[in-house]
């Protein structure tokens, strides 16, 4: 019996020793070989930094300037004077021109500011003789001027008198303006007189009636 025990302790002794001599050699391995850090790189699973989308920024066309016909801009101060001169005869020719005798040739009136005293005068007159020939109370007569051209016939920027040649189309109707009765050619010469602030007004038109 006391053989069986001393061998049972020596077995037992012999477990103890591996597992310690096999835990001393896991530490030493350990001091010589120490464990790896991940480096870090690229994970497909990180968050993903938060981007902040940038507006595209707005590009600038220069567009290109057209000029049509003779521009007088840069011819001094009174750079603009033929223009201006020339588009009040052209607007004032084509609205006394154009009315009804239902609305008591309206036109005249609308255009007694674009014009002198004298100018006045004279489309009063012209405004009375149309209402006379052709009264409201009558059949419909309606006239429809449309300015077909305009010249500069005398005058340049600066000048006190400016004179401009408008070409027109005249329409007659009885009340319809699709449905024309008549249709005849005019020329009028406008006169414009330059005024104290710089204006020009118009102060006389002659007209004749061409053929177109």
């Amino acid at each position: 019996m006391p053989l069986l025990n001393r061998r049972k302790t020596a077995v037992l002794l012999i477990v103890v020793g591996l597992v310690a001599l096999g835990f001393g050699l896991w530490i030493l391995f350990g001091m010589f070989w120490p464990a790896k850090t991940p480096t870090p790189g690229y994970n497909a699973e990180a968050t993903p930094l938060p981007v902040t989308p940038r507006a595209p920024v707005p590009k600038t066309y220069a567009a290109p300037v057209i000029v049509q016909g003779n521009s007088t801009a840069g011819e001094g101060a009174h750079g603009t004077d033929v223009l201006e001169a020339t588009n009040r005869a052209s607007d004032v020719v084509g609205r006394m021109g154009s009315g009804s005798s239902q609305s008591g040739f309206l036109g005249y009136e609308d255009v007694l500011l674009d014009g002198t005293a004298k100018f006045q005068a004279v489309a009063r007159k012209e405004q009375q003789d149309l209402r006379s020939l052709y009264p409201s109370a009558g059949a419909t007569y309606g006239i429809t001027t449309r300015v077909v051209s305009t010249d500069l016939v005398e005058g340049k920027n600066g000048a006190d008198k400016i004179v401009i040649k408008v070409k027109t189309q005249k329409a007659v109707d009885a009340g319809d303006r699709s449905q024309t009765t008549g249709i005849a050619y005019w020329e009028y010469q406008v006169t414009l007189l330059r005024q104290a602030d710089g204006k020009y007004l118009v102060d006389e038109i002659t007209s004749q009636q061409v053929n177109q």
